[in-house]
């Protein structure tokens, strides 16, 4: 074979492996092409187009895929959209080299909470909604109101009242409250008002005495109204005292003060007995018996005060006033220093005035000693030494005649004591003490 015809040979051996190659090329490219699209397709079909997230969480693309594929990311700048309000979104999502449209859906289906507080009320009386639910939350505020627009509490005893918590997209929840219901109809009692007597001028207390109590409130408002009392004229005016209860029940009570032009030389009590108690301090000890108290009262009164035959009687203050700063006096100043003393060291004592009084005016003091009482008199006298302590009525002379009934008097003792007196040491000592 010549060598034209080899070379022939060969260029069409060459042009076929060309046209092979160009072939498996094409093969090659096609192959790809159909795989670059079968995945493609595969990727797309995991592709959730429309999600929906609640407000506050967060956005990824999981939402978006039942499978992940490499090289895949929000092309949408989704750090900018606020998730707390509700809102619909396109996004773009970049899946290697194609974009995708989704749509994210942000919802508020979550209903606030809250927990209840228990109510200790009164039957009808309804605290406001708000006040039976604390730690309320919702993202997007909280509304609070009763689930029944008047709930009925008027049965009282034990119930659950149902309150309703709703946000501004309407979801709600519904809390049960504890309600202990107490049916009060009972008004508050008023204790301890009584008729008052003062002097125009000195200041007055008119809750001296006074208490409220009730049957469920323990702290009762008591109030006073003193508007027709007339403070600088002679008179007598009601007080009316009212008191209410949490609940509202009232009750009003009605006393009187009679208000009086102060006496001349009239010295307040709070003066007197002051004065008293310096004196009481000097000639008591706290380990004695009250006899033995009253015995060393009468028997100061009847040693340091002279008598002088007369005194201020305008008011008892002021009698024993003008005793315990002059030591003067008559049997008045007697009476009123004795009993300024007894009332300083806590023992009862009345006022006893001569009665009938033919020619002059007499005082002494009835005073409660040994569980009885006893006429007491400091006043000297020229028909007896000393100074009269502890008598019954019979043992009284005829200068102390007295009404006990115009004096408003208790029954008196009736068994003398005097036997069992020592005036020197100043010591009682009746026959069961004897032994």
């Amino acid at each position: 074979m010549s060598g034209k015809g080899k070379g022939k040979k060969r260029s069409k051996r060459k042009l076929i492996f060309k046209l092979i190659l160009v072939f498996a090329a094409l093969a090659l490219l096609a192959l790809d092409a159909y795989l670059l699209d079968r995945h493609i397709k595969i990727q797309k079909s995991k592709i959730i187009h429309e999600a929906t997230i609640e407000c506050g969480d967060d956005i990824s693309l999981d939402l978006f895929f039942t499978e992940v594929f490499p090289k895949t990311h929000f092309v949408t700048d989704v750090d900018a959209i606020d998730t707390t309000v509700p809102a619909s979104y396109e996004l773009t999502i970049r899946i290697w080299k194609f974009d995708e449209k989704v749509v994210l859906n942000i919802v508020d289906t979550t209903p606030p909470t809250g927990v209840a507080v228990p109510q200790y009320t009164y039957t009808e009386w309804l605290p406001p909604a708000e006040d039976c639910i604390t730690d309320a939350y919702d993202m997007h505020g909280v509304s609070i109101e009763y689930y029944d627009e008047e709930p009925d509490i008027s049965t009282g005893g034990e119930t659950l009242v149902p309150v309703k918590l709703t946000d501004n997209y309407g979801n709600f929840t519904i809390v049960h409250v504890p309600f202990y219901l107490t049916d009060d109809h009972t008004a508050p009692v008023i204790s301890g008002t009584h008729d008052l007597e003062y002097y125009i001028g000195d200041p007055i207390s008119y809750r001296d005495g006074v208490t409220v109590s009730d049957d469920y409130d323990d702290s009762p408002e008591l109030s006073i109204d003193t508007s027709n009392v007339v403070l600088d004229e002679d008179g007598t005016y009601p007080i009316y005292y009212t008191a209410t209860d949490e609940y509202g029940n009232t009750n009003t009570v009605t006393a009187y003060i009679t208000l009086t032009t102060k006496p001349e030389g009239y010295v307040r009590e709070e003066e007197i007995y002051a004065m008293a108690q310096e004196v009481l301090d000097e000639i008591t000890t706290d380990d004695m018996s009250d006899v033995e108290k009253a015995m060393k009262i009468f028997w100061w009164a009847r040693n340091y005060i002279h008598y002088v035959g007369d005194s201020i009687k305008t008011h008892w203050t002021a009698g024993a006033n003008e005793g315990f700063t002059t030591l003067r006096g008559d049997c008045y100043t007697y009476y009123a220093c004795c009993r300024a003393l007894l009332d300083v060291a806590g023992i009862p004592n009345l006022t006893v005035h001569r009665n009938p009084a033919y020619n002059s005016q007499h005082f002494w003091n009835l005073v409660y000693l040994d569980g009885a009482w006893y006429h007491c008199d400091a006043t000297p006298s020229s028909s007896h030494d000393g100074y009269w302590f502890m008598r019954t009525d019979d043992e009284l002379d005829g200068s102390h005649r007295f009404d006990p009934v115009a004096d408003e008097l208790p029954d008196r003792a009736t068994e003398s004591v005097q036997r069992y007196l020592n005036f020197y040491n100043f010591t009682y000592t009746p026959p069961e003490d004897e032994a």
